[in-house]
Parts: structure tokens; sequence; C-alpha cells
């Protein structure tokens, strides 16, 4: 379940933030966030009206009683003073349907039947930032969704990144990753176009093959209208590419024709470094793609054809 995001949402600041593991292998979140909009913590025999009272040394002692070794009775003891204590400005994240989840919680504590414990969210659970953008887990570091194994109930993490996260500014490190990404996208292009044919046409096989297309047929030796013939080895789909140093929209209109009457095909790609204006303002009609320098580069980076492209400029 997603919710509608709030045009009017203010940037955060948490004084701290705060894992939450809602259930036993998490059979609370749905509940929890989708029906509930509450926080929960197990522990069904702790003391509540203790734990209201501040008297952790009992839930300590309590603990010790119980079998548990000291570290794990004292470890336990402040999870559960955690949730009693930290107030509605601190900051509580879960992972659930691959994505991280993040809310504020009412002080109360109220003592539910079977035992656990719950807070009402102020709002509601969220799984997006401030601007609407989903926190999938794509989108989340690696370093974070390990917390996802943690053993205990509720542990600290990263408060800097995750406020950051979730107001949706990036990290001047990150900025300057994707800038120099850019200046090197950009550098690429005219070491594309002054490829000579023969090695444009192998640079395209490589980015396809890179993906993962298998060519079924000699590069430049299959039908008079195909350059590359390939197949996807998952799928078996094939698909037709066409290669041009230079090329205008009347050429192009020409092999989608030609591609219209070809019926092996799920998709033709038309390939060209330096296009014309009449084509570079083109639409390409359903199952076909045009492809220019501009696009190659960003492909030959995912690729690791950097070293090969700057060699064959050399």
């Amino acid at each position: 379940m997603i919710f509608s995001f709030d045009e009017n949402m203010k940037t955060i600041k948490p004084q701290s933030v705060y894992f939450i593991k809602l259930g036993s292998g998490g059979h609370w979140e749905q509940s929890c966030i989708e029906t509930d909009q509450t926080i929960r913590l197990g522990f069904n025999k702790t003391d509540h009206d203790a734990c209201l009272s501040g008297k952790w040394d009992k839930i300590r002692n309590d603990e010790l009683n119980n079998g548990r070794a000291k570290g794990k009775a004292t470890e336990i003891t402040n999870e559960i003073r955690r949730f009693y204590e930290e107030g509605e400005e601190t900051l509580w994240i879960t992972f659930y349907a691959n994505r991280m989840w993040w809310c504020f919680a009412q002080k109360a504590v109220v003592r539910l039947p079977d035992g656990s414990k719950s807070r009402k969210v102020i709002g509601q659970w969220r799984d997006t930032d401030i601007h609407g953008r989903p926190l999938s887990y794509e989108t989340i570091s690696g370093k974070l969704l390990q917390v996802r194994g943690f053993r205990g109930t509720n542990c600290s993490v990263d408060l800097p990144y995750i406020t950051n996260k979730i107001n949706g500014i990036t990290p001047p490190e990150v900025t300057r990753s994707k800038d120099c990404v850019a200046d090197l996208r950009s550098s690429l292009i005219p070491l594309i176009q002054n490829l000579t044919w023969k090695d444009f046409e192998l640079l395209v096989d490589l980015v396809f093959s890179n993906a993962g297309w298998q060519r079924i047929s000699v590069l430049g030796k299959t039908e008079k209208n195909i350059d590359l013939d390939l197949r996807s080895p998952v799928t078996g789909e094939r698909v037709m590419v066409q290669i041009k140093a230079t090329s205008d929209k009347k050429e192009f209109e020409f092999y989608c024709q030609e591609f219209s009457r070809m019926k092996d095909f799920a998709a033709f790609f038309y390939v060209v470094h330096t296009p014309k204006k009449s084509l570079a303002d083109a639409k390409a009609p359903a199952r076909t793609q045009l492809v220019f320098a501009e696009q190659l580069a960003k492909l030959v980076i995912d690729g690791g054809l950097v070293g090969w492209l700057i060699e064959k400029n050399s």
C-alpha cells in the first residue's frame, strides 16, 4: 500500500533515528503500517506499569530472573526503555514491501490485550521522501539495509544519512560523483563520433553484448537491411539493429517500413552517432528505438568500455 503524497510536507529535523522491527519476522509490519498506523513492541510479560514509572532496574532484574545473561538483560532493558521514553521528535524507520518506511510516534504507550505495547503514529507511515520519491531498496545504501538483519527490536541508525534521504538532499560527495560521470559522458561523445565505421559497428556490437544480447549472425553479414541480428538468451526475443554514422528522418522511415515487414523481430534499434536535425527531432514509432551518441556514451560507461573507446581514439 502506497500512501498519497502531501505536497505541503516540510523538511524533517529529528533529534534521533531508530530502526524498529515490527514483530518477530516482521509479522506486525502489514498491520502497523497499512491498518493501525502504530509502532509496536513485544516483550508481552514485561511489567507495563514499571516501564511507565521508569523503574528500569526492576525491568533488568526481571530479565535476569528469567535467565538472561547480564549483557542480554541490559540490551533488552535498553530497547524497552527506548520504546517507552523516546519523544515525539524521534524518527522511527522500518523496512517493508521493498521500501523504507518512516514515521514519528505519539508519546503515549498503550498495553494491548496480548501484552504487547503500542504507540500511535503521528500522521501516518510514509515510504517516500518529502518530494514524493519512493524510498525503494535500490535507492537506499547497502550499509543501512544491513540493519534489516538486526536481531533485537530497535537500534540507533545513521541520523544524517536518513534525514538527508527523507529530505531529498543529495550528499556533496554524491553530487561531485554525478558531476564527474556527466563530464565523462560528455567527453565520450566526440570519441564515439571519431570512430571509423568498422570500429563504430564493433562498439555497438560490444554494447549490446555487454547488455546480454547474443549475436546470431556474423557482424554486418546478415540481410541487407540488418547490421545486427540479436537474441535474448532469457526471453528468446530477437531484435534487429541498423547502424549509421549519420542519417536523416527519411532514411530512418525507410528502415522502419522494412522492420514492419519482418515478423521475427520484437524490436528495432536505429543507432546513429551523428544524426541530421530531421532525425534528431523525430519520434520513434512503436517497438522502435533511436539511439544517438549521448545514449551510447552512457552505455559505454555502464558496460565498462571507456578504456576500449579511449584506446581506439589514441
